[in-house]
């Protein structure tokens, strides 16, 4: 029989196993969940009963995904170090021997040391290790410290670690290489050099001469022929060769003391950077870089880095910079790094990489990136696969520019706005590029027939067979059959969208028809739609701008000052503004779409767009609409609602 203990011992265990197994599923389906993470991570480690093979899975897979977490990389380390005092299950000694458990530790911190080379806290913890804890010989701790210094000696935090320096060389005894130490601490722009500084003129004071300059050293500052000069003389000489490097220094702090002061943080964490903050690293760099001290500037490029490595835009300019005083080697390890590392499920630093391969003539490299997107990182992301046809298209290759098309419609066919972007770009490359009209048409009829309830795609369709070269003979009929097919019963265009469709028609043939017999055909079949579906019987006239000719309000006129690209009312009949809704993608393109290098593809949902705000106008004004902004154009939304007095009754 159980008892009370083992009952209670045997639920418990029970609960954390299945507490294990909730938290492993959850950073198995979002490896990016960080507090999933942490809380697994406190969990395997609170467990006495977890194996070490089990920990050491569970802090590798974290630090792969969150590597510049420097307090992980500490906390493994200590674990494996901790495995020296641990018991193994049957009794039959500890889990590993001190050596084992001392090889494994620095192994650890020596793959922390890689992942955030410049974090002073990292070498910090490093360090520590190996003079507090191991108590290692000089020999083996003074290379990692110059390693240390090496790596970030001139972060204006790293203060802590040359004072470790000192400390190291003063318990050693070894003045001269103590007196090194502080001249080269005169050279960082630290926070606190000027504590630093007032140690040294301490330490001058207590050392002998020889300590403080070599005999070579002491020659050079006595000069020729006075090489009997006093030793206090020499002495002050030394304290102000190192007193003008210290000053240059503090220089350099001044000028760069704002811009540290802005750093709101310098480790990683996966909470957002704080607007002020990132102006401040961008202030910061552009200062650097305008400095052109290359080796400062590469530094504060990975001081950056720490807090905002989830930042692409970051990644970017540091790729843009580096290549420009490196070159393209440099540049490409950059882009490897965020691509493998820090942003790899993100697709759109993969595409700025592959231009940046493509650019370099490096094709084959360029291919091989837009394949990991499109068949592993974002297998139906739209981008990717228009910027994988412009790709193909610059190489001279149409037809595999042609087969990722199809694809790339399959892909998102179920998403409508998106599909219609597709299907545009599509059109519009067989049109200019491959110089098929009838195949483009063929797209258009295609995706009108799959979705039919896309005003975007209808607006496309129409502006294609508006920039057709041909008469009005030709125009008008083509037209025509696009607005028609748009207006039947089974289109799935909303009411609204439909009695927009319906104003333009009817404006279309006012403006291109050949007979006025066609204009009122389409408004008796406008009104008896509208009687149909219990819509107003007003028409609604689209405007840019429209303001009375009073400032204050309504005078009953009219101003004649109507900006380029208006609509002016027929009648003077009150005005009632509306608002149409529109969907958001007729007026916007994405702008890493946008410059896939696709001749209309932008141009023409913009356009579309424009038209759809009503791309007619009257009179002299014809012109300079036409010369406008289209992307102005689109950006109005504001329409007035208008009697016809004459033709139609007011309800």
């Amino acid at each position: 029989m159980e008892t009370p203990d083992a009952n209670g011992s045997s639920a418990e265990a029970s609960a954390n196993d299945l507490a294990l197994q909730k938290l492993t599923e959850a950073v198995d389906k979002n490896p990016l969940d960080f507090n999933s993470w942490v809380s697994l991570l406190a969990l395997v480690q609170s467990e006495s009963t977890t194996s070490q093979e089990t920990v050491e899975t569970t802090y590798d897979q974290f630090l792969t995904e969150f590597p510049l977490c420097f307090g992980y990389w500490n906390k493994y380390a200590q674990y494996e170090y901790s495995l020296s005092n641990r018991t193994k299950e049957d009794g039959s000694g500890t889990v590993a021997t001190l050596q084992e458990s001392k090889q494994n530790a620095r192994a650890v911190y020596e793959r922390g040391v890689v992942a955030v080379r410049y974090s002073v806290d990292m070498w910090m913890k490093y360090c520590e290790f190996l003079i507090h804890t191991l108590h290692s010989p000089v020999d083996e701790t003074r290379p990692l410290l110059e390693r240390a210094v090496d790596a970030c000696g001139d972060d204006p935090m790293a203060g802590p670690l040359w004072e470790l320096y000192i400390q190291l060389e003063t318990v050693n005894n070894d003045m001269p290489r103590l007196n090194q130490v502080f001249k080269r601490i005169m050279y960082q722009p630290l926070r606190n050099l000027e504590e630093f500084w007032e140690k040294y003129n301490q330490f001058v004071l207590a050392q002998q001469l020889s300590a403080l300059a070599t005999h070579e050293e002491q020659k050079a500052l006595a000069g020729d022929g006075d090489e009997l000069m006093d030793e206090g003389l020499l002495r002050v000489k030394i304290v102000n060769a190192v007193e003008a490097v210290k000053n240059k220094s503090m220089e350099d702090i001044y000028h760069r003391q704002a811009f540290e002061a802005g750093i709101d943080r310098t480790y990683f964490h996966v909470t957002p950077v704080a607007e002020a903050a990132m102006k401040n690293w961008h202030s910061y760099l552009d200062f650097e870089e305008f400095a052109g001290n290359i080796k400062r500037c590469k530094t504060l490029y990975e001081r950056c880095l720490i807090s905002c490595a989830n930042y692409e835009e970051i990644w970017l300019r540091y790729a843009t910079w580096i290549e420009t005083v490196e070159g393209f080697e440099s540049a490409e390890v950059i882009f490897q790094r965020a691509v493998t590392v820090f942003l790899k499920y993100r697709a759109s630093i993969y595409l700025e990489y592959a231009a940046f391969l493509e650019a370099h003539n490096k094709l084959q490299k360029a291919q091989d990136v837009y394949m990991k997107v499109l068949s592993d990182v974002a297998p139906k992301l739209a981008e990717a696969f228009l910027h994988y046809c412009s790709f193909e298209r610059r190489r001279g290759d149409v037809e595999t520019a042609k087969t990722w098309y199809e694809r790339g419609m399959e892909a998102v066919e179920n998403e409508d706005e998106v599909y219609a972007y597709v299907a545009t770009s599509y059109a519009t490359f067989l049109h200019k590029i491959v110089g098929d009209a009838a195949l483009a048409r063929a797209v258009f009829e295609r995706a009108v027939q799959k979705h039919s309830e896309s005003l975007l795609l209808w607006l496309n369709f129409i502006h294609f067979e508006m920039n057709m070269k041909g008469n009005n003979a030709e125009l008008v009929p083509h037209v025509s059959q696009i607005y028609e097919l748009a207006l039947e019963d089974g289109c799935n265009l909303s009411m609204d969208e439909k009695n927009d469709v319906w104003f333009q028609y009817v404006e279309f043939l006012e403006n291109y028809g050949d007979s006025i017999a066609q204009v009122r055909d389409a408004r008796k079949k406008e009104m008896v739609w509208k009687l149909k579906n219990s819509q107003p019987r007003n028409r609604t006239i689209k405007v840019m701008n429209f303001q009375p000719a009073g400032s204050s309000g309504w005078d009953g006129e009219y101003s004649s000052n109507v900006d380029l690209g208006m609509k002016r009312p027929r009648y003077t009949a009150p005005q009632t503004t509306v608002t149409v809704p529109t969907p958001a993608a007729a007026a916007t393109v994405t702008p890493a779409v946008a410059s896939t290098g696709l001749p209309t593809g932008a141009e023409a949902t913009t356009a579309a767009a424009a038209y759809y705000q009503g791309y007619q106008v009257y009179g002299a004004q014809a012109q300079a609409y036409s010369q406008a902004d289209p992307a102005a154009a689109a950006s109005q939304q504001v329409y007035s609602q208008a009697q016809y007095a004459s033709y139609y009754q007011q309800q």
